[in-house]
């Protein structure tokens, strides 16, 4: 199992029980770390002022109380850090969370299943729309 930072489980205590369960079964996995759950009201406005957000206050799933959106990635020891440009290394990821969030769906453990902001539409096309959001995940 890898362990969360202090501040991924701050950011991922802030999120619905689902996501929560969701991210600690896959904590087992993989080596991630939670950038982002709840947003305020300045912060949701500052990742719209800069691109990172399509939506302004209070329009996003990261605005509600438990958030119903996460912001998550893969954890490179080596570097650090994430590589917020390593597209294939999201894929990745994203694949890993969507199994998992089925599994614990169909065994009756959690009650929503998840959209990726890689493939918003959810056809499995990842190239097919103008805003990519890679850590991106909603219920």
């Amino acid at each position: 199992m890898y362990p969360y930072s202090i501040t991924s489980l701050r950011h991922l205590e802030s999120c619905h029980p689902d996501t929560q369960l969701i991210w600690r079964e896959l904590a087992k996995y993989i080596n991630c770390s939670v950038f982002c759950g709840h947003r305020h009201e300045q912060e949701q406005n500052e990742a719209f002022a800069d691109g990172k957000s399509e939506l302004q206050w209070p329009n996003s799933k990261h605005n509600s109380i438990p958030s119903m959106a996460i912001d998550s990635g893969p954890y490179f020891p080596e570097l650090r850090n994430t590589d917020w440009e390593d597209y294939k290394a999201f894929a990745v990821f994203a694949g890993h969370v969507m199994l998992i969030a089925r599994q614990l769906y169909d065994a009756g453990k959690i009650t929503h299943l998840v959209r990726w902001g890689g493939d918003w539409d959810m056809d499995g096309r990842t190239r097919d729309q103008q805003f990519n959001d890679l850590p991106h995940f909603e219920l």
